[in-house]
């Protein structure tokens, strides 16, 4: 990468800022491996892109994945059938992407809306009727348990068999999002 293609050595550098930061958090990465990884000298890096802090707000994108095209009785057993997917598959787990921007963020206000915006707005939206934004977070609050319980702390009985954690899960989400007779009295803020 060569500063005589600036259009290319900005993307590459945004990427790697993606990637390293979502992998590693804010205060792990540095202009220095950000160059490393984009093929370039930090003095470039600081040019194209500007500062570490520039860079996070830059690439720190909270994008979640399209919401399954399922009947709304549906969408719990689906969301958490998607999240184990992604676990057999060894994918990306957007949720625990999430946590990692959000720990040690240099705007933990600007992460959080941006969670806010990419998970619980589209599932709120779907949703519709009575306390749809509580439900959605309920509900994205329980798959973000999951995704942690698998990716960072490998529980043991769920990682060993998450076709049974799919059938007891998914219902337990479909509740929440359904607004179970436990919210009905609820009026959080």
């Amino acid at each position: 990468m060569t500063a005589n293609d600036p259009s290319g050595l900005r993307a590459a550098v945004w990427r790697a800022a993606a990637e390293l930061f979502a992998r590693n958090g804010f205060p792990e990465v540095t202009i220095r491996a950000i160059a490393a990884r984009a093929g370039t000298s930090p003095a470039l890096v600081m040019k194209v892109a500007g500062s570490k802090e520039e860079l996070f707000h830059r690439t720190a994108a909270i994008i979640a994945p399209p919401l399954p095209e399922v009947p709304a009785a549906e969408l719990g057993p689906a969301l958490v059938r998607e999240l184990l997917d992604r676990q057999r598959r060894g994918d990306l787990e957007h949720l625990g992407r999430a946590i990692m921007l959000r720990v040690n963020a240099p705007d933990a206000a600007a992460v959080r809306e941006k969670f806010l915006h990419g998970y619980v707005a589209p599932l709120a939206d779907v949703l519709g009727g009575p306390q749809a934004q509580l439900r959605a977070e309920l509900a994205v609050a329980a798959l973000l348990g999951l995704a942690t319980s698998l990716r960072f702390f490998e529980t043991p009985l769920l990682v060993a068999d998450l076709d049974a954690v799919e059938a007891a899960y998914g219902p337990v989400v479909q509740q929440l999002l359904d607004g179970s007779p436990v919210l009905e009295g609820a009026r959080l803020p």
